[in-house]
């Protein structure tokens, strides 16, 4: 162990005073830094959206006066640690529609902003650290041991009682800690700057996770560190090196990810959207006509009826109604009978339509994914992006909460009656309509005198007080855990390999 801790002390002593590193410490401090700061401003905007939406909807909900008019927009909040690792969070939308005619399977994007300024992406430190710090590693490592045989250092070292094996573990302990301390100190300022602003909450998970991507940081640096010391140990030129390298990080960080996604769609390519809504639109005509035949055998317009928002005036289809007669209630309450199961039926339909169609680009997105992970690049973004609460796994998590909670919420209606009562269209008692038998239209005026309430303002809002309520759920547990997991697991696995191939060709080579 001796003989290592001195290598790699005069490793890390060598390069710590290097200009090189001086200027990846000045690198990293301003743009983590600048990232952060850039980010933690567009992190406030969206919360403040998302606060307005929520206090928005909660006031919607409260003048709910009868079920038909129980909608929901339910929203998931902005994660903070996507300060750090902005994944998919802006792409993918935060917000769906739930109701019983409204199945969710995909979210809107909340805010409006400019979106001409979309072209203009944020880059996150996670994305700096892939593409930049990658680059910058190889500019410190490329000639780690090329370099020193061009300039008979390496024999020198080699002429001590001491294995290659020593010198290969010290350059890469003292390489490796040369190049996280800069790295760390961005961080660390990183930290201080999130922990300083009081919209930005992290508890002790946040803490955890953010603690973990540096770790993965660490392990995706030491992946371009490793390959250069590959390459440094079978070239005998630092000229050669460097291009080898770069080209090398080129195929990496660009060609293997772009290359997986273009493949993946010549070799899964998906239908078009269009087709999705034409199918959807007749469906919906479909039901259109299932009403009309419906109302047209059940047609009337002799019923005694106040204020209403109806499908049609002589079809019993109401959306609410204020005051009536009882048997224009049972005839509304009828209608209601029919339409209710069917509209649930077709929209069930047409979210299956959507879902299929989502599939589909699942499918194609999985293989893109599969073949990127050739790429180190691409898995330590995508674990990044797990860590931080914003990959595509999140996203459909939102999903399928808000489809769980659509099934609460129905289930919730089925039991106040909501499906199979008047309560659906009115807030009046079905058994304080007086009847109208035995009168005529113009008797219509006196009916209504003695029949409250009067005007649609004065009904009493829905006691929802035992409605379910909806909860995205945490950002990360076991799901995102086995999401990252096999990922980190490769990487790992890569570090290991590359360290063996690495010591087997060091050990074949010559030290002059």
């Amino acid at each position: 162990m001796f003989p290592i801790w001195i290598i790699a002390k005069r490793e890390f002593t060598e390069n710590i005073l290097s200009l090189r590193l001086l200027i990846g410490l000045i690198v990293c401090l301003a743009l983590f830094v600048a990232s952060t700061y850039v980010l933690t401003e567009d992190y406030e905007k969206r919360l403040s959206v998302h606060n307005a939406a929520e206090i928005e909807h909660r006031n919607a909900l409260e003048e709910v006066k009868v079920y038909s008019y129980l909608r929901l927009n339910v929203a998931k909040p902005p994660e903070p640690l996507s300060v750090i690792c902005l994944g998919m969070e802006r792409q993918l939308g935060s917000t769906v529609k739930v109701s019983y005619e409204d199945v969710p399977t995909e979210a809107k994007i909340l805010g409006g902003g400019n979106p001409l300024l979309n072209v203009f992406s944020a880059v996150d430190a996670v994305l700096m650290v892939q593409i930049a710090f990658s680059l910058f590693v190889i500019s410190i490592a490329y000639d780690v041991i090329c370099g020193e045989r061009e300039s008979g250092t390496l024999a020198l070292v080699a002429s001590n009682p001491v294995s290659k094996y020593h010198i290969l573990i010290g350059k890469y302990i003292g390489g490796m800690a040369s190049l996280l301390v800069p790295l760390a100190i961005g961080w660390i300022a990183a930290a201080i700057l999130i922990n300083v602003n009081p919209m930005i909450e992290f508890h002790i998970a946040e803490w955890g996770r953010f603690a973990g991507l540096f770790a993965v940081l660490a392990l995706y640096l030491s992946v371009f560190f490793l390959i250069s010391m590959l390459v440094s140990a079978i070239t005998h030129r630092s000229a050669r090196a460097l291009v080898w390298l770069l080209f090398l990080w080129i195929v990496i960080v660009f060609i293997i990810p772009n290359g997986a996604v273009y493949i993946a769609k010549q070799a899964r390519p998906i239908p078009s959207k269009s087709v999705v809504n034409i199918e959807s639109a007749a469906l919906r005509t479909a039901f259109r006509e299932k009403i009309r035949d419906y109302g047209a055998k059940h047609r009337s317009s002799s019923y005694f009826i106040s204020e209403r928002s109806v499908i049609s005036g002589s079809q019993p289809f109401a959306y609410h109604v204020l005051t009536a007669s009882r048997e224009a209630m049972l005839w509304y309450l009828d209608g209601a009978g029919s339409y209710i199961p069917q509209r649930i039926e077709y929209a069930e339909q047409i979210g299956n339509l959507h879902q299929d169609y989502y599939r589909s680009l699942k499918r194609q997105t999985v293989l893109a994914e599969n073949l990127s992970r050739l790429s180190p690049a691409w898995v330590y973004y995508n674990i990044s992006a797990g860590l931080s609460g914003t990959d595509l796994r999140r996203h459909e998590r939102f999903i399928q909460q808000a489809q769980d909670y659509r099934n609460a919420l129905m289930a919730y209606m089925q039991e106040q009656g909501a499906f199979s009562s008047i309560s659906w269209f009115t807030s009046a008692n079905l058994n304080d309509m007086p009847s109208q038998a035995g009168l005529t239209e113009s008797d219509e005026e006196t009916f209504f005198e003695n029949v409250t309430p009067k005007s649609w303002d004065d009904v009493k809002p829905l006691d929802l007080s035992s409605m379910p309520v909806f909860s995205s759920g945490s950002a990360w547990g076991n799901v995102g855990l086995g999401g990252v997991l096999p990922d980190l697991v490769y990487l790992m696995i890569l570090n290991i390999l590359l360290f063996l191939i690495t010591g087997a060709m060091f050990l074949e080579s010559e030290v002059r």
